[in-house]
């Protein structure tokens, strides 16, 4: 298929490099058009804008930070938006809220194309991998035109109609695992400042009916003090700020989100915000004085 692809970053440049791998025709386009040049050198073509990346293409997928870079590449002359056409579809991989997904939806509706919503579930190691696993909601004819192109960058698909209830289910997802970090990252903490050591807690931890590949991981990192972003922190706070406005449209009450929300933006604005979603455990240790 011709493909065009925008947004080139931690999860959309491994993305959009399987589906080159794919066999697919494929035009990106990337506000720092220097991250395109791997796929480039291997047989993909720059677009100068949104709008020519998206024009004329059986399917366009947008994949960026938040519904505010989002907006920035859908919307003005060159935007996505004004090269979408009559049947074409969008796929976007944008954890974007369901507020903005309701709004894309409808502009994309104007124009008489099709919105698949599509977030992802997994890092950048899993996206790197094709292993990603994507909640797809759109129109059936819509999804069945995406189907070969998702296949070819993921181990599972997870199938709705309603493009806002895809949005619906990535958030409450990050809503358990912003929990489940949150509270290993203050466990950890808790048992370090009465001289437990990390590793012994985390076996223990997964040796109990608690236990979870997250913790194996995640714990391993925060032992080595490795921080360098696999999901960045600032990215998972703004999930759970997404999450919260889901919950106020729809008239529901989030108390432990919004703790866990809280933690996270601490965390950010401590200069963590660039570092993985695990940093929350550094705050924590500096907080229980074992930094």
């Amino acid at each position: 298929m011709r493909i065009g692809f925008v947004g080139l970053g931690t999860m959309g440049e491994p993305i959009a490099n399987n589906l080159r791998r794919a066999g697919h025709e494929l035009t990106v386009w990337n506000r720092t058009p220097a991250k395109a040049n791997h796929i480039v050198s291997k047989g993909g073509r720059l677009a100068s804008s949104p709008k020519e990346c998206a024009t004329a293409k059986d399917l366009v997928f947008t994949c960026v930070s938040d519904e505010h870079a989002l907006h920035s590449v859908l919307e003005g002359e060159e935007g996505v938006l004004s090269g979408l056409a009559e049947g074409d579809v969008l796929v976007d991989l944008t954890t974007a809220g369901t507020r903005a997904t309701a709004a894309l939806e409808r502009s994309a509706a104007q124009k008489g194309a099709r919105l698949v919503s599509c977030p992802i579930l997994g890092s950048k190691v899993a996206a790197e991998q094709a292993q990603i696993v994507l909640v797809v909601g759109g129109p059936g004819a819509a999804r069945e035109k995406a189907r070969p192109a998702l296949h070819a960058v993921s181990s599972r698909l997870f199938e709705l109609d309603d493009p806002v209830q895809a949005a619906l289910v990535k958030l409450c997802v990050n809503a358990i695992g912003g929990a489940m970090i949150t509270a290993f990252s203050e466990a950890l903490a808790l048992g370090s400042a009465g001289g437990l050591e990390i590793w012994r807690l985390v076996e223990v931890l997964q040796a109990s009916s608690f236990h979870s590949p997250l913790y194996l991981m995640k714990g391993e990192l925060v032992e080595k003090k490795d921080f360098a972003p696999r999901f960045k922190l600032s990215l998972a706070e703004k999930d759970q700020r997404l999450t919260q406005e889901a919950a106020e449209d729809l008239g529901a009450r989030l108390p432990i989100n919004e703790a866990v929300r809280r933690l996270m933006g601490d965390a950010t604005r401590s200069g963590r915000g660039e570092k993985d979603i695990c940093a929350v455990a550094d705050l924590c240790f500096e907080w229980a004085k074992k930094t």
